[in-house]
């Protein structure tokens, strides 16, 4: 839905009105009157709607389900940036056994300060009333809860969005390519919207829809940064009979060239009922039959019978 539009009124023949306002030209143009138009003439992209009265016909976008991870994400980034900003952690504490009033103590500070602060830094503190360094540690595993917390909110808005993590660059299991990655965001989330959007599209001008007439965003601007993948893709389709030349080099914004308007296959290539007519290639001559032998010993035994 416009931001600038407003709730839809229900007339009391049931015909939906909006009042359309919010945008500076048309309001300037309508002297700060407001526009009232029929439904039929306003696209109204709706992804969830909430059963609650009175208003049915209003859409809840996805940024309602992360108000709760915004709102943590917020609170967090503020009280980090106010906690730096008051520089609250000391790199270092003088401690010592003994009573000091409140005149010893601020002048054993200023003495560290005169050495240790500012265009002094580096100098060599001389400590006496019997103080001690103490080295401030740094409490690491705070830092690292809270830089997970903040990932973790990131990624909560993300999914409720149904962007990819890799697109946000905050992590997730990583993809063969460019293109694996953009075909996953166009299947998973993007892809979802888009569809919305085409029914909307269809609903608007009385598209009859598919097959006939219907609205089809083309998404193959987004699988053009792996070129690798893209190149390798069409030629396996103009191999493969599925695009002519032509077609593949339009699709790279290449001229068409002569005789290339004609999907090709290569010759091997037969359908399954024309195999049976293809003759048969010629064997290899069979090797000649060797000679009978005759049989000397039956020929031995015989004649001594004889």
């Amino acid at each position: 839905m416009d931001p600038g539009m407003s709730a839809p009124a229900v007339a009391e023949a049931g015909e939906v009105f909006y009042r359309l306002a919010g945008n500076d030209v048309i309001d300037r143009q309508l002297n700060g009157q407001q526009l009232i138009v029929p439904s039929r003439d306003v696209l109204h992209i709706k992804l969830h709607t909430t059963r609650g009265y009175p208003r049915p016909l209003v859409g809840e976008t996805s940024l309602a389900a992360a108000f709760g991870d915004i709102a943590s994400y917020e609170s967090i980034r503020d009280q980090q940036n106010q906690f730096f900003r008051n520089q609250a952690r000391p790199s270092a504490v003088l401690t010592t056994d003994l009573n000091l009033d409140a005149t010893q103590v601020s002048q054993l500070r200023d003495r560290w300060n005169d050495q240790a602060k500012g265009l002094s830094a580096g100098g060599t503190p001389i400590l006496t009333h019997g103080l001690k360094v103490q080295p401030s540690s740094t409490t690491a595993a705070k830092d690292l809860q809270i830089a997970e917390l903040l990932k973790l909110a990131n990624e909560n808005i993300a999914l409720v969005f149904r962007i990819p993590l890799q697109v946000l660059g905050i992590g997730g299991a990583s993809l063969g390519s460019t293109q694996a990655l953009m075909q996953f965001w166009l299947a998973s989330g993007l892809g979802f919207c888009l569809n919305h959007i085409e029914e909307a599209f269809d609903k608007l001008f009385g598209l009859s829809g598919v097959p006939d007439e219907y609205v089809e965003f083309d998404t193959s601007a987004l699988l053009r940064s792996d070129q690798k993948d893209r190149i390798d893709a069409l030629v396996r389709g103009v191999q493969g009979g599925v695009f002519s030349p032509n077609e593949a080099r339009n699709q790279e914004g290449y001229d068409n060239v002569p005789y290339g308007d004609e999907p090709r296959v290569q010759q091997q290539v037969v359908p399954l009922s024309a195999a049976g007519a293809i003759p048969s290639a010629p064997g290899p001559a069979a090797p000649p039959s060797a000679p009978a032998t005759r049989n000397y010993a039956k020929a031995v035994r015989r004649d001594v019978r004889l």
